[in-house]
């Protein structure tokens, strides 16, 4: 890679700057097709000044994660009507001088989901109703999924159901409906280290028909996924939704189709 005067800077604000995978990823990308982009981490120290910094600074765009998907969306120009609707975003291009947030992860969810099983028609159990369920609970939708949400607390069910148009529930509503499930996704942060021994599901509940997608990463196989393996379950890693939201963003940040396999091989290889 060589940096010039011409070099298109692609930066990453969140809280994984040190530890993200992303910057494997996308460099690969860059030097494979012989682009003159860096993608970079930037430490965000006060975020309105950051936020202008891109505008300022000539910045390309920012890949954007927690705790940032909300907080600088009121210093954005526009946002794109995924990321309107969704209420986060985890991109933001910079269009000579007006930055406009987008959101992929919903989509790189779904991208992922799709590598096991078609989604329309499937009956989708989504778990939580935080900012990563919203994003994927639009995106189900619109993949045509038959969509329900649970979550511990059912008012933050209700809100993100209605907004979306599907049914929703408390936990108490697993037993019963997991029964005719076709796919379940965790969208907490439950089996996250350090507790990753913890899970909403228990073993019990789960039958081998089931596809189980996770969104937690840390650890890359969590409690629900390791028990959803030990039953004969088919099983979508969180990496998975990472890579494709990625692989999305790499065509807003440059026009230019990805070079899957490559990104894929820079993020496998990670260490």
């Amino acid at each position: 890679m060589k940096i010039n005067g011409e070099t298109k800077l692609i930066g990453f604000f969140g809280s994984t700057y040190k530890t993200s995978k992303m910057y494997a990823m996308y460099n690969a990308a860059f030097e494979a097709l012989g682009l003159n982009y860096a993608y970079v981490p930037l430490v965000v120290k006060d975020l309105k000044k950051a936020v202008e910094g891109i505008r300022h600074l000539g910045i390309s765009a920012v890949g954007v994660t927690i705790p940032y998907k909300i907080e600088l969306i009121p210093f954005l120009d526009e946002l794109d009507d995924n990321a309107k609707r969704i209420g986060a975003v985890n991109v933001v291009l910079n269009k000579e001088g007006k930055l406009i947030g987008g959101n992929t992860d919903g989509e790189g969810a779904v991208m992922a989901l799709k590598e096991k099983t078609k989604i329309k028609g499937k009956k989708v159990i989504l778990l939580g109703a935080g900012g990563a369920a919203r994003a994927i609970a639009f995106a189900i939708k619109d993949a045509g999924g038959e969509l329900i949400i649970l979550n511990r607390t059912v008012a933050d069910a209700q809100v993100l159901a209605k907004a979306v148009g599907v049914k929703f529930g408390d936990l108490n509503k697993l037993e019963s409906e997991i029964k005719s499930a076709d796919v379940l996704i965790n969208s907490t942060s439950v089996g996250m280290f350090p507790k990753e021994d913890e899970s909403l599901v228990s073993k019990e509940l789960l039958h081998s028909s089931l596809i189980i997608q996770e969104v937690v990463s840390n650890p890359r196989e969590t409690k629900l996924l390791n028990d959803a393996k030990s039953i004969g379950c088919q099983t979508v890693f969180a990496d998975k939704m990472l890579f494709w939201q990625g692989v999305l963003k790499f065509e807003m940040y440059t026009g230019i189709k990805p070079p899957i396999k490559i990104m894929e091989k820079a993020l496998l290889n990670f260490k």
